[in-house]
């Protein structure tokens, strides 16, 4: 579906009718979509641009900015192949002793406590002065995993090679040891694909032993970067896409995810990589959103969520939910480590043809100093009617936070297109024509043809599989499929003009803000319609124990600014407080 262009406000429509870009929500549009939009009459506060520039590098012209080389991580220690085997095995001979600048007679244990909140930051320090090793913290984390993930059961399988490829990264440390997450290691959700020995499934049975030979190519940016794939998360079994009655953090798969807060919901479908990040069992973990699916487990489990505009991050290798929603997101415990892990993965990519080739901002890292305007948030007064009394405490506490961090509030937008309902027409029908495509390009006789070969296996294995039964599968290849009738071309244009151009877009024109502030995941949904980014960050607890995130939306490509505001937030109102995960309550 091809869209018409608009004279862009700042005159450049004749630049965008020959300068055309990809859509960030997977239609193609002309240029203005992606670049934010400045109102002429308020220069001085609507000027996103300027904003975005000082915030991250970005700038708003006409030509292209240049895209980032990816030097590809070489290890010298290449992973032997054993005996039959197309995916790499542990080396044996990796020593862990040569090392150079990384001495080790300044060698530290690492105890459990010194895992506890840990950054990327503090880690590096570690490293550079030589008290640690990517080893040592590989072999940590594994132990934690092993003692305390039997009350969560967040992480479905161990890579057999994490400690090898940690060994790998600690002999070449001269070489690699300046990568931006060198030795870092990281747990990924179970639709996101690595070469290795590990499994990819979506948290489903019919995929059950599934193994791939290429990385998903996120994954190989992350494997660049330095990255240690440390293991497979749960998730909600099809990114929540299987039955209305399964709770989220369920999988056929993998069973329950509990939040390492107690008897709270985990959310989903990235349950398992917010649990992990929460309860202290990596650096950082990657989950993936089509609507809500990363923020809202972020909030739910007191960790920092970013999910991108869509089109940042490249979904190839990715088992997917929607062909224009998806995208791929870190999870992290404080703003600065998400803001890392998502600079390492957005590249472009030209199997994605959602992806935003090369126009995406230079630098997602927050920490200016200066802006050029004083930064506002606006609060739609549709969200109020909704919250319950302890949340609505906890986010009034937040929005203090936002003012104590030097941002301004602006409360009562109006923002009709926050109740619209929505007859999932979209989504019905991109799931089966994203499945499809999915099986069919895996190797014949590895996995079911279709989504009606997946359908009859479930059947087939109901005792395992059909707990809570699959009745969105179902209606998906009954009703999916055809992206050219007129139902489906009027549900998706009218959901991406109401989430747009006619929600955020216009209440953050209209209000004169920057961001607007929801609590958990409200909000997510227009977000997810128009392809635009989210970033959840801890925002307290109620009464009861619950946590509770803070929400911040914008438009497209505005992920930096909501970056920065977030990590402003973050510092002026330290709210996440470390689970309280003793080994007398994990199981053996």
């Amino acid at each position: 579906m091809q869209e018409k262009s608009k004279p862009s406000a700042s005159g450049e429509a004749g630049a965008a009718e020959n300068n055309k870009r990809p859509d960030p929500r997977g239609i193609p549009v002309e240029n203005e979509v992606v670049k934010p939009q400045v109102d002429v009459a308020h220069p001085e506060s609507q000027d996103l641009a300027s904003i975005l520039e000082a915030a991250s590098g970005w700038k708003a012209s006409k030509t292209p900015l240049p895209q980032r080389e990816s030097k590809p991580l070489e290890l010298k220690l290449r992973m032997k192949k054993g005996e039959n085997e197309d995916v790499p095995t542990a080396s044996e001979n990796a020593n862990r002793n040569a090392l150079s600048h990384n001495a080790a007679h300044d060698r530290e244990e690492i105890k459990d406590e010194d895992l506890l909140e840990l950054t990327i930051e503090q880690f590096k320090e570690k490293l550079q002065s030589g008290n640690w090793t990517c080893v040592q913290l590989t072999e940590a984390y594994l132990d934690r995993i092993k003692r305390l993930d039997g009350k969560l059961n967040a992480v479905l399988e161990i890579n057999p090679d994490a400690v090898a490829l940690a060994k790998q990264l600690d002999d070449n440390f001269d070489e690699l040891g300046s990568l931006p997450l060198y030795g870092v290691p990281i747990l990924l959700k179970d639709n996101i694909d690595t070469a290795d020995r590990m499994t990819t499934a979506a948290g489903s049975l019919a995929l059950a032993g599934r193994r791939v030979k290429q990385d998903a190519f996120a994954v190989a940016k992350l494997r660049d970067a330095g990255a240690i794939l440390l293991g497979k998360v749960n998730m909600t079994e099809w990114a929540n896409y299987m039955s209305r009655e399964m709770p989220s953090g369920y999988s056929s798969r993998g069973g329950q995810t509990h939040n390492p807060y107690g008897d709270y919901p985990v959310g989903g479908s990235s349950s398992g990589s917010a649990a992990a990040v929460s309860a202290n069992f990596c650096l950082g973990a990657i989950g993936s959103e089509t609507s809500g699916s990363i923020v809202n487990p972020s909030a739910y489990q007191s960790v920092v969520g970013i999910k991108p505009t869509v089109g940042l991050i490249s979904r190839s290798g990715v088992v997917p939910l929607t062909l224009t929603q998806d995208t791929l997101g870190p999870i992290a415990r404080t703003v600065l480590d998400a803001a890392l892990i998502l600079e390492a993965m957005a590249f472009g990519d030209e199997a994605d043809a959602c992806t935003l080739l090369p126009q995406r901002p230079i630098s997602f890292l927050p920490g200016r100093d200066v802006l050029p305007v004083r930064l506002k948030v606006g609060v739609a007064k549709q969200l109020s009617d909704e919250l319950d009394e302890e949340t609505a405490a906890v986010f009034e506490q937040a929005l203090s936070g936002l003012k104590a961090a030097g941002i301004e509030i602006v409360r009562d937008l109006d923002m009709p297109a926050y109740n619209d309902e929505w007859n999932g027409t979209v989504m019905r029908r991109e799931f089966k024509s994203a499945i499809d495509a999915f099986l069919a390009a895996q190797p014949e006789g590895t996995v079911p043809a279709h989504l009606g070969e997946i359908i009859a296996f479930n059947r087939e294995h109901e005792s395992e599989c059909l707990r809570y039964g699959q009745d969105l599968l179902e209606e998906s290849e009954r009703d999916g499929g055809s992206l050219e009738d007129e139902a489906y071309r009027t549900s998706k244009e009218l959901g991406v003009r109401r989430a747009g151009e006619e929600g955020i877009d216009l209440a953050l024109r209209q209000y004169e803000v920057h961001a607007l502030a929801f609590v958990d995941s409200s909000g997510a949904d227009l977000a997810a319609r128009a392809g635009y980014p989210l970033v959840s960050v801890p925002a307290g607890y109620t009464a009861s124990g619950r946590p509770v995130g803070l929400l911040l939306s914008g438009t497209a490509m505005s992920d930096p600014l909501l970056i920065e505001i977030a990590y402003r937030f973050e510092r002026a109102a330290k709210k996440r407080k470390t689970p309280e995960i003793s080994l007398s309550e994990a199981s053996p």
